[in-house]
């Protein structure tokens, strides 16, 4: 009885906390500390049975901040989970802050449970034996993970070693006091990259130190591939002979364009700039440099108004296609983020439930960091007022209809990715050639012909 009634408690917590979209089931059994002996669960069990009775401390590593979101997440999960206590540590999702990462992971008692984002930096820290194999873990409580977090691509060898429970959204971030100005009139629900150049052309004026920039691509160097991921849909780095697909017309056609818009008509932020300030997306459309971004997580940062005191709303519109009506693989959510629990952890059951707890009920609070949760349960009916705090705050910096219909569209189809073969040795290559072709230092052509041949090797080598 005693046992029945945490439970009720829990779920009116987990409901009052706005993490409701999922019921939190019971098992009559205690769970056996050893894995191997699991039998699958007949119903999801997203919260242990006894929660006051596990005790300990998580070491939590994320690349957001407490008021990200990540603050609110453990204050409900120590609602529910009174003994255990979670240390936050933020670490910044850049090449040092990774390098930081991964030395901790090594040293192999710094890290409970870990938010890795990116595929590149994920699929190492599997290949590298980082992370604890969750796979009959997940099973024994039911946790079917296609089901639960919308794909079950995320293997390594066949095992889960984390749980795609993060998404993005891309998308064009777009200063409307920029856009009225040029007289664009009502914001595209759908467009092409056409379309997009040409208002970034209208809304590019100024010179020097205040030149505004109609347009940007975000500050990532492997963004030049994503319109072949909106034409695609899966895998755009390989093709089905199991070589690389660099030397697809579409990767030279979406680079030429990149650089068109921003070496030769100058309409586009240089990402050679980007790269040599070591800038990012929120700086430059925060200042006010450029009128429009394509860019997830602008949401993160406008937010934030005493850091970020825009003086604009921000609109948004869809990622921009080829061709209109075809099908556009980044409209809908894509999932960005894993959690996983680091080898080497001394409290698995305490790291093991924060994590479950951070990847279903907590995950709501992602979209004060500007991300987005995967978990199938989350009711996002009040994601408004997880992000600005009210409707009335959040009419005062951003268009709220456009927000709800690009930003949260769980509804369009979306990127995934399922082949992880010499995956980061392809995004190291892009991040070289990609850049030498910016810089001038080779032709579009050469960039992407050396890259298909380092490509093609690096993943000879990975077999």
């Amino acid at each position: 009885m005693k046992r029945k009634s945490a439970c009720i408690v829990m779920l009116l917590v987990c409901v009052s906390l706005l993490f409701a979209g999922g019921a939190a089931e019971s098992k009559k059994d205690t769970p056996l500390k050893d894995a191997s002996v699991y039998q699958v669960a007949e119903v999801a069990k997203y919260i242990d049975d006894d929660p006051s009775s596990i005790t300990g401390t998580v070491r939590f590593w994320t690349a957001f901040k407490g008021d990200a979101g990540m603050n609110d997440i453990i204050t409900a999960f120590n609602k529910v989970y009174p003994n255990i206590k979670v240390e936050l540590n933020t670490y910044s999702n850049n090449s040092n802050g990774n390098v930081g990462v991964d030395t901790a992971l090594m040293a192999g008692d710094k890290i409970d449970v870990l938010h890795t984002f990116g595929l590149n930096n994920t699929t190492r820290r599997w290949q590298n034996d980082l992370f604890i194999d969750l796979s009959k873990r997940l099973a024994a409580d039911g946790l079917d993970v296609k089901k639960e977090w919308g794909s079950d691509a995320y293997t390594y060898e066949g095992k889960y070693y984390t749980i795609p429970m993060g998404g993005l959204s891309n998308y064009v971030a777009i200063n409307m006091k920029e856009w009225n100005k040029a007289n664009l009139g009502k914001l595209p629900t759908e467009w092409t990259w056409d379309e997009y150049l040409e208002a970034s052309r209208k809304m590019t004026h100024g010179e020097g130190a205040s030149k505004v920039y109609g347009g940007s691509d975000y500050h990532s160097i492997n963004y030049f591939a994503y319109p072949l991921r909106q034409m695609k849909g899966y895998d755009v780095y390989y093709k089905e002979d199991g070589t690389s697909n660099f030397d697809d017309p579409e990767f030279l056609k979406a680079l030429k364009r990149e650089i068109m818009a921003e070496q030769q008509e100058k309409i586009w932020f240089p990402l050679t700039v980007y790269r040599s300030d070591s800038m990012q997306a929120q700086m430059t459309y925060t200042t006010g440099q450029v009128a429009s971004i394509v860019m997830p997580n602008v949401l993160r940062f406008i937010r934030d108004t005493k850091t970020y005191p825009v003086d604009w709303i921000t609109g948004f519109a869809p990622y921009p296609v080829e061709e209109k009506g075809q099908p556009n693989y980044m409209a809908g959510v894509s999932i960005y983020s894993h959690a996983g629990i680091c080898k080497g952890t001394k409290n698995f059951e305490a790291a093991y439930a924060f994590l479950k707890f951070f990847s279903t009920y907590g995950s709501i609070n992602l979209v004060s960091a500007g991300h987005m949760p995967t978990w199938k349960g989350t009711n996002l009916e009040n994601a408004v007022q997880v992000i600005f705090g009210s409707r009335e705050k959040a009419d005062k910096i951003v268009d709220v209809p456009s927000m709800l219909k690009v930003v949260f569209d769980y509804s369009s189809p979306s990127y995934i990715e399922n082949n992880t073969k010499a995956y980061s040795e392809i995004e190291s290559l892009i991040n070289q050639y990609v850049l030498d072709a910016h810089n001038g230092k080779l032709t579009p052509e050469q960039a992407l012909e050396q890259l298909k041949i380092e490509a093609d090797e690096a993943i000879k080598n990975a077999e």
